[in-house]
């Protein structure tokens, strides 16, 4: 039986005391079991440190977007809960603006901007096209970083 999401905030509670949250968000990576089979693992891994977002998927509820200070309880597509993160850096930047810096946070095969362009622009277009509307190059988009704080991450060797 697997552990429901106020099971797993109760037990990063008592693992982590220091950590002191009243209010946190739910969510999955990827738009399909495959690919959060593939990033799940990399969060857990230490080895994906951020991750960015269409601004236009918030405009009908501004709250809802990513702020510094966040809490995110992230589950494997199925349900199952699988880490605890809190955002640690938000910044509004443009599709073309998305540079080394910014793909640094993703995994390892991401890590180049024409891949993380590649990557990303046919997923954000079809989106935006469902929502009747062009994407351009111009379309802003939501740079996070995170740290992920249950279970704790592994060191990373230096």
């Amino acid at each position: 039986m697997s552990q429901t999401v106020e099971e797993f905030v109760a037990a990063a509670r008592a693992a982590r005391p220091d950590l002191q949250f009243d209010r946190y968000k739910v969510r999955t990576f990827g738009g399909s079991k495959a690919m959060a089979d593939v990033i799940v693992p990399l969060i857990l891994a230490g080895e994906k440190t951020g991750t960015f977002a269409l601004a236009a998927e918030f405009e009908s509820d501004p709250e809802r977007a990513p702020r510094v200070g966040d809490w995110y309880v992230v589950t494997w597509f199925e349900g199952p809960p699988a880490l605890l993160y809190r955002v640690t850096e938000v910044e509004v930047v443009p599709f073309e603006g998305i540079g080394e810096r910014h793909v640094q946070v993703e995994g390892p095969s991401a890590r180049d901007v024409k891949v993380w362009r590649d990557i990303h622009w046919p997923y954000w277009g079809g989106m935006m096209k469902q929502w009747g509307r062009e994407p351009s190059m111009q379309m802003p988009v939501i740079f996070q970083r995170y740290e992920v704080v249950y279970p704790e991450p592994p060191l990373k060797r230096g």
